[in-house]
């Protein structure tokens, strides 16, 4: 077939597979499995599945806080549909019945970046993997011991976040450890942050000035840097705090102005690309804004304002993205539930339409959606593999080849001094 088509038509054609078929192509011929394999070509598959939310996929992480964890998966070949149901048991005529074991405790998300995503493990390591290509990476402790001054001390809360380094080419996972001072008669805290690269294999560390504001741990990726929820001092609350990846320094990003002279509660997310702020103010509502330029604060605006009681939750609050259609929102509330938002309808109660959840044990769950890639949890690609591989066998080519044609010629002066 490639004899008939032009390449351009068929590198558009792969891009439009699931994932899980862009690997058995790599099986046709040698021309595939080299698109298949180049970073150019990852690149381009992976563009296209953000921009069409192709390959997307619901992970829903169970969590009890102390036991196993089961990692459950909804994929949605076609992009993000406005399911109501998901079932989770075993039943072999569900869509959604994909259930993975992992054999840790405390285990944590995160977060996902370009196919890839991040798990941490037994508050210490980081497990990176990529759920289409089942490839993994372990990365080492996201701990300094030099930040714990006393055998007392102790983690009292902490922060993760998971991005990619534009400026390097790599993939970062981020860890904020709050750490609780025993030697003092007071309670005192200081934060450190950790940072370790996937393709350098390299971990960096530095002081956090700032406090967790939450039990929100999961930090958001946008614009080129993680976010969370901090308090600058003790008594100074919703700050919003980002660390760049590719500069690996702080910066506290410029907020909305909210209704004045009432109760207020910020949790922060992404949609769209955009960093956006769920600003809940009790009985009066839900303000959601989106900041469209980053780090501009005119260009705050109010997406959405939801009145009492339109959509409810306690504490916790994340976005999880836009359905294919761009009409609803997909929201995690409180941990424990999904819900369809639909923005075309009147804001009010009608409009959030709960998910009803089948084959789910625990209390708590995290969710997120992430798209199929053919990125390595190491951050490499396979023609990079390739490479060094030809680059090893090479030189061994070469010799075997002079070593033939260093027997034929004695061969040859043999046969020639035999007629003489």
């Amino acid at each position: 077939m490639s004899d008939y088509l032009p390449f351009d038509l068929i590198t558009n054609i792969l891009l439009r597979l699931p994932v899980a078929a862009i690997l058995r192509c790599r099986g046709v011929c040698k021309p595939w499995l080299s698109l298949i394999d180049s970073p150019r070509f990852a690149k381009l598959q992976m563009d296209y599945s953000a921009a069409t939310t192709k390959n997307a996929a619901l992970f829903v992480l169970e969590d009890d806080g102390c036991e196993n964890g089961d990692l459950h998966f909804a994929p949605y070949i076609d992009g993000i549909r406005r399911e109501t149901c998901l079932d989770f048991r075993s039943n072999p005529s569900s869509s959604a019945q994909v259930s993975v074991k992992i054999p840790r405790e405390c285990v944590t998300l995160f977060g996902c970046c370009n196919g890839l995503l991040c798990f941490g493990l037994d508050f210490e390591n980081a497990i990176i993997t990529n759920p289409a290509t089942r490839r993994s990476h372990v990365t080492p402790p996201l701990t300094n011991l030099l930040s714990f001054g006393s055998k007392g001390d102790c983690i009292y809360r902490y922060g993760c976040g998971f991005g990619y380094d534009s400026v390097s080419g790599d993939y970062k996972v981020v860890k904020v450890n709050q750490v609780l001072e025993s030697a003092e008669i007071e309670f005192s805290f200081h934060s450190e942050l950790v940072s370790y690269g996937v393709r350098s294999n390299s971990s960096a560390s530095m002081t956090f000035p700032y406090y967790l504001a939450s039990a929100e741990k999961l930090g958001v990726f946008v614009g080129g840097a993680i976010h969370w929820l901090v308090h600058k001092e003790p008594y100074v609350r919703n700050v919003i705090v980002g660390f760049d990846l590719g500069r690996s320094e702080c910066r506290e990003v410029p907020q909305p102005e909210y209704r004045h002279g009432e109760s207020l509660s910020v949790r922060i997310g992404e949609l769209g690309k955009c960093l956006c702020i769920f600003a809940n103010y009790g009985d009066n509502g839900v303000d959601v804004w989106m900041m469209k330029e980053y780090g501009v604060r005119e260009s705050w605006s109010v997406m959405l304002s939801v009145p009492h009681p339109g959509l409810c939750y306690d504490d916790g609050i994340r976005s999880l993205g836009f359905s294919t259609t761009g009409q609803e929102i997909l929201l995690q509330l409180d941990c424990k539930r999904l819900v369809w938002y639909d923005l075309k309808k009147n804001p009010g109660k009608d409009a959030a339409e709960e998910i009803t959840i089948h084959g789910l044990e625990k209390k708590f769950m995290e969710a997120i959606v992430c798209f199929g890639s053919l990125v390595s949890p190491d951050g490499k690609f396979p023609s990079d593999e390739l490479e060094v591989d030809k680059q090893q066998q090479k030189p061994r080519l070469l010799q075997k080849k002079k070593k033939k044609k260093k027997k034929r010629d004695d061969f040859l002066s043999t046969g020639f001094k035999l007629k003489l």
